[in-house]
């Protein structure tokens, strides 16, 4: 298909420069964020905090992203199941792991601090 108008042609070329720079690096991202009382946060870890949903069938503690994106972690140890609670998060996507919450995608911990401490 050849484009003949010039109106046509921008659009197509907007469009495509759109798209390629909504698809920026996270790593980009997590290298510059913040939590909101600008605490700056460690490279390599993403600001997170624990939502209670335990009264969700199937439901325990997620962690909930700034971005409101949920996590379920298959492990989360018990001095860290407060709602509300702000951590710094490492993790990666577990692999093979069903889960009947269905809230968020199943993660698996590599590290977590809590924030401020």
């Amino acid at each position: 298909m050849v484009i003949k108008s010039k109106r046509l042609q921008l659009i197509v070329v907007l469009v495509g420069a759109i798209f390629i720079t909504s698809c920026a690096s996270k790593k980009d991202v997590v290298k510059s964020q913040t939590t909101s009382v600008n605490i700056p946060v460690p490279e390599g870890y993403l600001s997170m905090k624990v939502v209670d949903y335990s009264g969700l069938d199937g439901c325990g503690f997620l962690l909930q992203q700034n971005d409101s994106l949920f996590f379920e972690p298959l492990h989360l140890d018990s001095n860290l199941r407060m709602n509300d609670l702000k951590v710094f998060v490492q993790y990666k996507l577990a692999k093979n792991q069903m889960g009947i919450c269905m809230r968020g995608k199943k993660i698996e911990l590599l590290d977590i601090k809590v924030q401020g401490k």
